[in-house]
């Protein structure tokens, strides 16, 4: 077991327990339920009141950690991680982000502008806008 970091919506949590020895990116529970807000309980995974019934639990956990790489199938979650690293980052659900596009409205966001003070893409609001992306591969 080593020291390993969770990102997510809600910020970066750095994690005591990566297991390599199942799954492919696993967390204690205890660390699981620090960075996601999400816990396992006999009805399934569990965010506040919302729980999602998980129907091969042996393939989610070993009984001390959640393999991230299912939690996020289980919860259709996006995920991606570097196992070099020890870093795993979860995405907002695949189903809301299409939602979102579907209504062709930017979420908002902040990035530095070229004098290094952020911006938010609100800040614009009630002015057009035009968004460029860009990216070297």
């Amino acid at each position: 077991m080593n020291q390993g970091r969770v990102v997510n919506q809600e910020g970066e949590t750095t994690v005591v327990d990566v297991a390599s020895n199942f799954g492919e990116f696993a967390v204690s529970l205890a660390d699981f339920a620090r960075a996601t807000g999400w816990q396992l309980k006999p009805e399934g995974l569990c965010i506040d009141e919302i729980c999602v019934p998980v129907r091969e639990a042996n393939r989610l956990t070993d009984g001390t950690s959640i393999d991230l790489v299912e939690f996020a199938r289980v919860t259709k979650q996006n995920i991606v991680f570097d196992r070099q690293r020890q870093v795993a980052a979860l995405g907002e659900r695949a189903d809301s982000r299409g939602d979102s596009m579907s209504s062709l409205l930017a979420p908002d966001f902040k990035l530095p502008d070229i004098h290094g003070r952020q911006v938010s893409f609100s800040d614009f609001n009630r002015r057009k806008r035009l968004l460029l992306a860009w990216s070297s591969w």
